[in-house]
């Protein structure tokens, strides 16, 4: 109960710190100017005098393969292109675009392209044109506030059950009450089955106060930006905070991660002679690749890699709760990549607790 707590607590803080620093530090901004047109030079040089208002620093100067090749390296945050023929179509048809490559996952960046975006399309609407943006996310799939609840969902959860399933397995071994229980007139699956059901309990009760913790963010977001300005409040808000109608959705897929961590952990426990020795083992398997897979998914896509790296990113049934996650809140899913997510977490979780029967099945009275 305390660690999902915790957890969207001090998050909740750290992000409202970040949020209000947004307001006052500046960003650096490349930015190319393709066109040779009044409107075009006119744009770029009012963005250049106005760079304290946008807390812009610096503005750095690119042509447009040093902007591509920045974007293509993902070392760029944010990336501002005043496109060929900017002037011929808002002279002719009253509308253009100005592109924008932002790395959402950056809170700093995703906030100078925002007041770069609206500083422009006043401008532009000034002389009764329209001005639209187009935007490039350079990083993520998904808001900053759905990122952080995968990241913090994913790292809290696969931890969850280790103290449980490592105290009743090895734990219950190394102080010989388990013998108890194995002399007792009932099947060992039953009592295996026991110590799921105890341990599914749990978890509902950890997902119940990651939700809670989530509503909590989720106000102390709302009262960080109160005092902004309407629009930039909304703005605000929609970036960072979660949205609560997801929050089911999240729900269950915290609950999909614990059962996989449920399942390992039991298989891990049955091996390992005490507790301490189970616990060690079950963090160090479980935490790397989560941590691994979980850091690629929040500072990018890990879809996005391929060969043998990326078979064994996928293999790991935690991407398939992230994929499953960033589908559904980016609106990307389909059912049947849905199907295969859950199915493929369900199925890792039946094998690992077959195994883990398995060799429950062969506890011996005495060791």
């Amino acid at each position: 109960m305390i660690s999902p707590l915790f957890a969207w607590l001090f998050q909740g803080a750290f992000l409202s710190f970040i949020v209000s620093q947004t307001t006052v530090e500046p960003e650096r901004v490349y930015i190319t100017l393709n066109d040779n047109g009044t409107l075009g030079r006119t744009l770029y040089s009012e963005i250049e005098t106005n760079v304290t208002d946008l807390l812009i620093d610096p503005l750095v100067n690119v042509t447009m393969a040093e902007g591509q090749s920045l974007v293509n390296n993902r070392s760029v945050s944010v990336w501002v292109l005043i496109p060929e023929n900017f002037t011929q179509q808002l002279t002719t048809q009253n509308h253009s675009a100005l592109v924008i490559w932002v790395n959402t996952g950056n809170i700093k960046a995703t906030a100078t392209a925002q007041r770069i975006a609206d500083f422009a399309q006043r401008f532009i609407n000034i002389v009764v044109r329209s001005l639209q943006v187009d935007w490039y996310t350079i990083a993520p799939e998904a808001t900053y506030g759905h990122q952080l609840a995968i990241f913090l969902v994913m790292i809290t959860s696969v931890l969850a059950p280790a103290p449980y399933v490592s105290q009743s397995f090895a734990g219950e071994r190394e102080t010989h009450t388990l013998e108890a229980l194995l002399v007792v007139p009932m099947k060992r699956v039953k009592i295996l089955s026991a110590k799921l059901v105890a341990g599914l309990l749990l978890t509902m009760i950890y997902s119940a106060f990651t939700i809670v913790g989530i509503l909590i963010y989720n106000w102390s977001i709302i009262a960080q930006v109160a005092a902004f300005p309407p629009d930039a409040a909304e703005y605000y808000t929609n970036l960072y905070s979660v949205n609560t109608a997801s929050l089911p959705l999240i729900f269950f897929c915290q609950f999909l991660i614990l059962l996989c961590a449920i399942g390992i952990g039991v298989v891990i426990s049955c091996l390992a002679r005490d507790q301490a020795t189970a616990e060690s083992i079950n963090n160090l398997v479980l935490l790397l690749p989560t941590m691994i897979i979980g850091i690629l998914a929040f500072t990018g896509s890990i879809l996005q890699y391929g060969g043998l790296f990326g078979f064994i990113v996928m293999a790991i049934p935690f991407s398939q709760a992230i994929v499953f996650l960033n589908g559904v809140l980016s609106g990307v899913a389909t059912p049947m990549s849905l199907a295969f997510n859950v199915l493929y977490m369900l199925g890792f979780t039946a094998v690992f607790l077959i195994i883990g029967a398995k060799l429950f099945e062969r506890e011996a009275i005495i060791s």
